[in-house]
């Protein structure tokens, strides 16, 4: 800051506003959302058909009731809220729009899947 006619005196001070301004805003979701899993962090995404598939993501900055996400789901993506700890990829799932503003609630059907292990 330019200061050549020393309007601005040792010890005085003032107030700075920083206008952060991004192209692209990042995406948040809510926290409840976040399955700790051994692979990492995943998300559940049901898919326009309702199969679910489990998602890494890579979190950003811990906002207490939402969490930045980097990478590993986007805004158009439906991301299931609060979802069972035995969800796993390829189950079918009942999609329930609870509002307008993209607030999804999920179903579980009772499919038995068979694994092997």
């Amino acid at each position: 800051m330019d200061n050549s006619q020393h309007r601005i005196l040792p010890y005085s001070y003032g107030e700075v506003r920083f206008d952060e301004t991004k192209a692209n805003p990042a995406l948040t979701l809510p926290s409840n959302t976040l399955l700790f899993r051994a692979e990492g962090l995943q998300v559940a995404v049901a898919s326009s058909n309702g199969v679910v598939e489990l998602r890494k993501v890579q979190v950003g900055r811990d906002f207490g009731q939402t969490v930045e996400i980097i990478s590993g789901v986007t805004a158009a993506d439906r991301v299931i809220t609060n979802p069972s700890d035995s969800l796993v990829t390829g189950i079918k799932v009942r999609v329930a729009e609870i509002s307008q503003f993209c607030r999804i609630e999920i179903t579980m059907s009772l499919v038995k899947k068979s694994r092997k292990f």
